[in-house]
């Protein structure tokens, strides 16, 4: 079904500071092929716009070549309007390095999409976490802390809208059983994030899915969670700053296809959105009248395609799951960065 939402309704975005990130070296944005994800249109839409986009990436090779394909094809925007920042998402010192970047070069931010796909491997940073997790949650928690000054100082001017969204899954709701224990509440969940395996995934979903889709939901939980937790943090220092998961819907693009096991492929081209069409969900929580003309429906709030305020899982209005990630995050990252004389994360106030 195509979105009733299209991007053009976007608001002038001219002036926007926007840094949507990602997890791959072979995107900008959000998923696994750049020349044919999500990531790519984003990117077009935001910068069509007027936007200055900071593009989060590991290789500058990747970036030169979309970046290229976009000016090609959208004649009306400048190439100063994309700009390059090397960024490896499962790599705390890369994350680091890409905020220490950003703000030698600007005194605020207004947009902020954190976006993550598929990730397979295991290897973490360093070993010290799970790499879905410090791909998905962590990495977001450490850049959204770094730029938190950037993202505060736009609410100082006039007529300011900022916004944090984070591009999150359904699958919670889909693969772990309602009461399903996370155990979010130790450090053993950011080094071994499934504790154990449902029936229905041992015996059913497995045999269906080449991915280990338990750890990937448990990973995306954990990011809901991370956004209700943020908006909870700037709401009591009165920042009206706008926080936001949300599932894009069920795009056609290579990485999400790869998720089945051959034989099963098939399904997931029946009746998918095209990659442009499932940039619009991001889109518009990041840019339309509606959430903030109403933000004190939305805040905080997971969406489902387009903007409809959903609870995937239980664990999502859990409040002690949700302290108790980001207390374990907090403790994690600080343990992590004292170790390396790197101080510690800064006070979310």
């Amino acid at each position: 079904m195509a979105p009733t939402w299209t991007p053009d309704s976007m608001p002038d975005l001219k002036g926007k500071v926007v840094v949507p990130f990602s997890t791959f070296e072979t995107n900008i944005i959000i998923y696994l092929s750049y020349s044919k994800g999500l990531g790519i249109h984003t990117v077009k839409h935001l910068a069509t716009h007027g936007a200055k986009v900071y593009c989060g990436a590991r290789s500058k090779e990747r970036f030169d070549k979309a970046q290229q394909q976009l000016l090609e094809e959208n004649p009306s925007f400048t190439r100063e309007r994309l700009i390059f920042l090397k960024l490896d998402l499962g790599n705390i010192d890369s994350v680091l390095d890409a905020v220490k970047e950003i703000k030698a070069k600007e005194s605020s931010i207004h947009i902020l999409i954190n976006g993550a796909g598929m990730v397979t491997g295991r290897a973490g940073n360093e070993g010290e976490w799970d790499e879905v997790m410090a791909v998905n949650h962590i990495g977001h928690f450490v850049l959204t802390n770094g730029l938190f000054p950037l993202l505060k100082a736009a609410c100082a001017e006039k007529d300011s809208d900022v916004r944090v969204v984070s591009v999150a899954s359904n699958t919670p709701g889909i693969f772990l059983p309602k009461n399903y224990e996370f155990g979010l509440t130790t450090s053993v969940c950011l080094q071994k994030v499934v504790p154990y395996y449902p029936w229905r995934w041992q015996y059913l979903y497995s045999q269906v899915f080449g991915m280990d889709m338990v750890r990937y939901s448990i990973a995306k939980a954990a990011t809901i969670l991370f956004i209700k937790g943020l908006q909870q943090r700037v709401d009591e220092d009165k920042l009206p700053i706008l926080c936001l998961s949300l599932n894009p819907g069920g795009v056609a693009t290579d990485g999400a296809e790869d998720i089945m096991k051959p034989l099963f492929r098939p399904i997931l081209r029946v009746g998918r959105l095209t990659p442009d069409q499932g940039s619009y969900h991001s889109l518009w929580a990041a840019t339309a009248r509606e959430p903030r003309q109403s933000f004190e429906k939305f805040k905080g709030k997971y969406l489902e395609p387009t903007g409809i305020i959903t609870t995937q899982h239980p664990v999502m209005d859990n409040e002690e799951q949700r302290q108790g990630i980001w207390d374990v995050t907090t403790a994690e990252v600080n343990r992590y960065l004292s170790s390396r004389g790197l101080g510690s994360l800064m006070e979310w106030k």
